[in-house]
C-alpha cells in the first residue's frame, strides 16, 4: 500500500481546556506533535505519501507537517459534521487511485513496528482463499468512552462488531486498511461510522482484524500521560 490517509479534521474539543488555542494534531506528546507521530507510524511502515484531512482552522497543522514531512504529505481541507463524513471523504479520495491504502485517525498513537505489521497482515488471504476487503487494527488496551468491540475467529477473519459481539476483549484504535472496492460501499447519507462497519460482516465481506500490542486514543487530557509513555519507551527504543 503506497498511499495512507490522516483524519484530523475534528475540532478536539476535549482537549481545548488543558491545551489552550493548540489544535488537536499540533497537541504535544513527548516533546512530538501529536499528528507527527502518526504521519511518521505511516511513512515508516513503507506508505510513500500520507493525504491529511484538516479542517478550516488546520493551517497551523498543515505548516508543522509540511516543515517536518517535506514532499511526503498532501492535504484535503474540510469541514465534515461527523467522522463518518470525515472517513468517507479521505477514502473516496485515496480510492480514486489506489486500489488499497491505509487510514488512521490524527489520535491514534501506534508503535511504527505494529503499524508495519498492520500494514503486512491487513489484506493478506485468509486460509480459505478468501482475501480481505478492509482490515482493522485492534488492542486489547481499552481507555475509550465508546470503544467498538470486535470479534475474529482463528483465522483472524471478523465475525462481528459493536453489540453483536459476545466476548469483549479488543477494540478498535483508530487504524485501517480498505480496498477501493470497500470504499464504494460507504453511503452517501449520513450515518455512524460503526454502523458500516457493522455491515461489512454482516454482508459477507470479509474484513481482518490484526491484534496489535497496547495503543493509545489521545482523545482526553486524561489519556496524555499513556501516551507519553509509550512514546517515551519509542524514543527511547530508537536512540
Amino acid at each position: 500500500m503506497r498511499a495512507a490517509g490522516v483524519i484530523a479534521a475534528g475540532l478536539g474539543q476535549r482537549l481545548k481546556d488543558s491545551h489552550p488555542g493548540v489544535p488537536k494534531p499540533l497537541v504535544p506528546v513527548a516533546g512530538r506533535p501529536l499528528a507527527h507521530w502518526v504521519v511518521s507510524g505511516l511513512l515508516a511502515a513503507g506508505v510513500e505519501r500520507v493525504t491529511v484531512l484538516l479542517n478550516s482552522r488546520g493551517d497551523a497543522a498543515r505548516e508543522a507537517l509540511e516543515r517536518g514531512f517535506p514532499g511526503r504529505v498532501a492535504f484535503l481541507r474540510a469541514d465534515p459534521p461527523t467522522s463518518f463524513d470525515s472517513f468517507r471523504l479521505v477514502a473516496a479520495h485515496l480510492a480514486r487511485t489506489e486500489t488499497a491504502f491505509l487510514m488512521s485517525t490524527v489520535d491514534a498513537l501506534v508503535p511504527p513496528a505494529e503499524v508495519r505489521r498492520f500494514a503486512a497482515a491487513a489484506l493478506s488471504p485468509f486460509p480459505d482463499g478468501a482475501v480481505p476487503e478492509a482490515a482493522v487494527a485492534l488492542t486489547r488496551y481499552i481507555d475509550d468512552e465508546k470503544p467498538l468491540w470486535t470479534a475474529t475467529d482463528p483465522t483472524g477473519r471478523v465475525s462481528a462488531f459493536g453489540d453483536a459481539v459476545v466476548r469483549r476483549d479488543a477494540v478498535t484504535c483508530g487504524l485501517y486498511a480498505l480496498t477501493a472496492g470497500a470504499a464504494a460501499t460507504l453511503p452517501p447519507t449520513a450515518a455512524r461510522l460503526r454502523d458500516w462497519w457493522s455491515s461489512l460482516p454482516a454482508a459477507g465481506r470479509p474484513v481482518r482484524g490484526v491484534l496489535l500490542s497496547d495503543t493509545v486514543d489521545v482523545d482526553r487530557p486524561e489519556d496524555l500521560p499513556a501516551a507519553e509513555r509509550l512514546a517515551a519507551a519509542l524514543l527511547k527504543e530508537a536512540a
